[in-house]
């Protein structure tokens, strides 16, 4: 009988630890070399431009952090997702200006030519 009841509350703590993390996931890809170091964090689910140029969704309260040496960019989708980004811990913004949007560009594919492809 005993054993049954820990296996009901080793159940139970599964349960909630999957609860915490209902509609999303964590994913970190670091690689270093040659002294460079490349970073992609994100939490739940990303979804990329078909020219590969942009980010056209978010999955709600989720986000994706580049950092590439000195260069950081960080997209953030609030509980409506909507896309705020924030470039060299600068400020959030929701309008890129055309410098911007290139840099998003190069960082979105090289974030594609590392493995992180609309997931």
């Amino acid at each position: 009988m005993k054993k049954l009841g820990y296996v009901l509350v080793v159940i139970g703590v599964i349960a909630l630890l999957d609860a915490c993390h209902i509609g999303g996931r964590h994913t970190v890809i670091v690689e270093n070399a040659n002294g460079k170091e490349r970073r992609i964090e994100y939490r739940g689910h990303v979804f990329f431009t078909a020219d590969s140029s942009g980010i056209s969704r978010i999955s709600p309260n989720g986000e994706v952090k580049y950092k590439n040496d000195d260069f950081e960019i960080t997209a953030e989708s609030d509980y409506n997702g909507h896309i705020t980004y924030r470039f060299n811990d600068g400020e959030k913004k929701k309008e890129l200006n055309s410098d911007e949007k290139v840099s998003l560009a190069k960082a979105v594919r090289d974030m594609m030519r590392v493995g992180h492809n609309n997931k």
